[in-house]
Formats: C-alpha cells, sequence, structure tokens
C-alpha cells in the first residue's frame, strides 16, 4: 500500500515535464534550483581537494573545469570575444557587477583561458554553505560592502598580495576593455 507521500511524490514527478514545458514562470525557478544544486553539489566534492593547496587560484580552474557544463544543462551557449587578450602568462582580477547570480557562468567559460585569475566578491557570498567555503578555499577576495574604509583596506591588501605573487591585471566586465562574453541563443 502507498503512502499519501508516496502518491503525491510521484504525481509531483510525473507532473514536472508538463509543467516545464508549459510554464516560463515554472522553467525559469527550476533552471535556477538546478543550477543552485548543482553548484552546491560540486562545491561539496571538490572541497577536499581544494583543501591540498587552500586560498589557491588554481582551484578555480578546476571548479570552472566541472561547474561549465551546468551552461549546457540549462541550455546556454557562450561566446568569448577578445580571448586572445587573457591567454597571455598574466592573471587578471575580474570585477564584475553582478546582475544574477548567473553571471558566474560566464566565469566559469574565462577560467581555463586565463589560468590564474581572482574575483572581488561581496563578503556575504562567504557564508552561502559550501559555495562560499569553496570560493575562499579558491581564493576569493571577499570585501564588505557596508563599510567602505575596511573594503578599501582588503584590495589594498589584496593588490599588494597579488604584486608579491606576480598575478596582475585587471578586467572589469562593466568596462569591458579586454574581453567580452555574451549568451548566445
Amino acid at each position: 500500500m502507498m503512502s499519501g507521500f508516496e502518491f503525491g511524490s510521484i504525481c509531483l514527478f510525473l507532473l514536472l515535464p508538463v509543467l516545464y514545458e508549459h510554464s516560463n514562470t515554472f522553467r525559469y525557478y527550476f533552471k535556477f534550483f538546478v543550477y543552485y544544486g548543482y553548484i552546491m553539489v560540486t562545491s561539496v566534492v571538490v572541497l577536499p581537494i581544494m583543501l591540498w593547496n587552500p586560498r589557491s587560484v588554481e582551484n578555480l580552474i578546476l571548479a570552472s573545469k566541472l561547474c561549465r557544463h551546468i551552461s549546457t544543462l540549462l541550455r546556454l551557449r557562450w561566446e568569448l570575444r577578445g580571448g586572445e587578450y587573457l591567454n597571455k602568462q598574466q592573471s587578471f582580477v575580474i570585477v564584475a557587477n553582478h546582475q544574477s547570480s548567473i553571471d558566474i557562468l560566464g566565469m566559469f567559460e574565462l577560467w581555463p583561458v586565463m589560468k590564474r585569475c581572482t574575483v572581488v566578491a561581496k563578503k556575504e557570498l562567504l557564508y552561502s554553505g559550501p559555495f562560499g567555503l569553496a570560493a575562499w578555499l579558491c581564493g576569493l577576495v571577499f570585501i564588505n560592502r557596508l563599510n567602505s574604509e575596511a573594503s578599501r583596506q582588503a584590495i589594498n591588501m589584496t593588490t599588494k598580495q597579488l604584486r608579491e605573487n606576480k598575478i596582475f591585471g585587471c578586467a572589469c566586465s562593466r568596462f569591458g576593455w579586454c574581453c567580452k562574453i555574451r549568451i548566445v541563443t
């Protein structure tokens, strides 16, 4: 005999494809659910590997190789223009004015090209579960946007560390001078 929970679960499971095909709102939220779930599971999987080389930007290459596949699952294609500028023996700090959490999917396309790269992110992301811990282990720079003096100090300290580690350059997505990456539909 089937319980009410089991029956409800089966009905919901059978209803998912119908909702996905006929409701744009459901499709939108379902894709975000899949995206966040994939990112969180991938973060948990790579955490033990990242512990061998903590706070290293090289960890981002591994993470991006695993996370790039979510774009295909979400039916997104990316076109990188100006990638030859990124393929030098330099590294970059990417400062992006994130309109959405999906912006990071574009960054996942950049890391294999740039090799060594770090990101300045808002401090709240540090507390986003396994993703925050993985981001910290990847060497992301977290700033407190509510405290401008502390943010400046964090950026200045990071700049000093980047120079000492021979990580140079800056690519600001809002200015778009280094490369452009866009969604191709």
